[in-house]
């Protein structure tokens, strides 16, 4: 091959290669066909801001990304991902493999959950801040398959037209029973809660989920949840009563 060729070959090779590194941010969200909307996109897809991010009726705020080069060459799309909320932020590393499971890592949060979901919050307008942190979590066709660590929820308060605060909870995972068809995690309420709990959530591969779980009262609960405990059942010698919800999703 002439000099000229093999000059010709290299300095195509770097213009792609430039093009590659100089590539916009907004370019990323052409693949979301719509689904995910930004107010604002700046940066290169390597290192890139996104501005009141939303995907479908999900308020997730402004984020920052910083995408990894070697992790390209097994397969797997990695990036250190930051984000921003009013009253919240979320980070850690993101990882996508070509088999489309999403992997977090030494990820940590604390978000408002009356501003996750849209404007109108949670049914019934309950609030509340999740406090979450996981050193590893694995989504397989964006449903929970794998996780490590804690979630906590704080000053659990509601309903809107009636409200008390319950005071703080904690879901530990994995529990000991977790299968690999069924990711489980301990339920417990921390000090000072205003109702007492114990249990499992059980969330299945099949988008099932299973809280079963354990209640009582304590000398904070208000009158009219002790009284609604009452129809859960009779209680056992610790003054504690059966709670179970499921579904799927």
């Amino acid at each position: 091959m002439k000099l000229r060729s093999k000059l010709l070959i290299v300095g195509v090779c770097a213009y792609l290669m430039f093009l590659i590194v100089t590539a916009p941010a907004s370019l990323l969200f052409k693949f979301t066909r719509g689904q995910v909307q930004s107010a604002a996109v700046s940066g290169t897809i390597w290192r890139g801001k996104a501005s009141t991010l939303q995907a479908g009726i999900l308020n997730i705020g402004d984020v920052e990304w910083n995408l990894h080069v070697l992790p390209l060459f097994v397969g797997r799309l990695s990036a250190d991902m930051k984000l921003l909320q009013q009253k919240g932020f979320a980070e850690g590393n993101l990882s996508l493999s070509l088999g489309g499971q999403v992997y977090l890592s030494k990820f940590t949060a604390s978000l408002p959950l009356d501003s996750i979901l849209g404007s109108g919050g949670l049914p019934g307008g309950w609030t509340g801040t999740a406090n979450i942190k996981l050193d590893e979590l694995v989504l397989k066709n964006n449903w929970p398959n794998s996780a490590k660590g804690t979630v906590d929820l704080v000053d659990i308060t509601g309903p809107a037209n009636e409200p008390v605060n319950l005071g703080n909870y904690r879901v530990t995972l994995p529990a000991t029973e977790s299968t690999p068809s069924s990711l489980v995690g301990d339920l417990q309420d921390l000090g000072g809660a205003a109702i007492g709990i114990t249990g499992k959530l059980i969330i299945g591969a099949d988008r099932s989920y299973q809280l079963n779980t354990l209640v009582a009262a304590r000398p904070n609960t208000p009158d009219s949840i002790a009284k609604g405990m009452q129809f859960l059942g009779d209680a056992d010698a610790q003054g504690r009563r059966p709670f179970t919800v499921s579904g799927t999703m």
